[in-house]
């Protein structure tokens, strides 16, 4: 009995001694398990705040861009409202720079008229017998510059354009070398624009351009030239044109206008 007795407690202590190493692994490959568990639930997790910061970001993203076409839009708005403003305000300042310029033109005219006027005769002295008879009071002084453009300016405002031009004309032949001399040539081309000569207009106001390129007057001839052709629909010359006095005057106020009317004809 003792020799049938040993070979089983030696069998049921290996067996038993079999489960614990069973258990042992098993519990190693559970805790590894839960390890692998533990670092997927954890990498999920990380992954999901990741997720809801990109998320995030992007809505944010999104609400700056919104922000940003509303303000652009805006902006487009206030500059071209801007344009529009600074055009009108541009025109007013021309026309009451040329009001200032036409009230010290007719003031130099008053004053040509009074250095022309003739001086009164002195006391006559009866003529001794035989002696030659005093010549006649010579006939008054040819008109000043000044008085030609104040004439060329009153006769064009009546609307007669003819002589108005030829106001203009004598100044510029009478006094080639005035300081006025480029604003005859360019009255001259508004003398025929009054008239609807448009042809005549455009080929006088690109004369005062060529012969006068430093004169005040020579960047409003191009922008004249280049409205005219736009409103005859030859926008092709017109944008040449308004680009010219962008290029040479850019400091001008016709760049300004000229600028404006090259954003419209895109």
């Amino acid at each position: 009995m003792r020799l049938l007795i040993a070979p089983a407690v030696i069998l049921a202590a290996g067996a038993c001694f079999a489960t614990r190493n069973d258990v042992r692994t098993l519990q190693a490959d559970i805790a590894v398990l839960q390890a692998s568990a533990a670092r997927a639930a954890h990498a999920d997790t990380l992954q999901a705040v990741q997720l809801r910061q990109i998320t995030q970001a992007l809505a944010a993203v999104a609400d700056s861009l919104r922000q940003a076409s509303v303000t652009l839009q805006r902006f487009q708005g206030d500059v071209q409202m801007s344009m529009h403003s600074v055009s009108q305000q541009l025109l007013s300042i021309q026309e009451l720079t040329g009001q200032s310029r036409k009230q010290v033109d007719a003031l130099r005219a008053q004053l040509e008229a009074r250095a022309n006027e003739p001086v009164a005769a002195p006391t006559t002295v009866p003529p001794v017998a035989g002696a030659p008879a005093a010549s006649a009071t010579p006939g008054a002084p040819a008109p000043g510059p000044y008085q030609l453009m104040e004439m060329g300016r009153q006769q064009l405002a009546r609307g007669a354009s003819s002589a108005a031009r030829a106001a203009f004309s004598d100044l510029l032949t009478q006094y080639p070398t005035s300081d006025l001399a480029s604003e005859a040539q360019y009255w001259i081309a508004e003398a025929y624009a009054s008239a609807g000569n448009a042809p005549e207009a455009d080929s006088v106001f690109a004369l005062v351009a060529e012969k006068y390129p430093t004169a005040e007057r020579a960047p409003v001839a191009i922008y004249k030239r280049a409205l005219a052709l736009k409103v005859a629909g030859q926008t092709r010359q017109a944008r040449l044109l308004f680009q010219q006095v962008l290029d040479k005057y850019p400091k001008s106020q016709e760049a300004t206008l000229a600028a404006a009317m090259l954003r419209d004809l895109k």
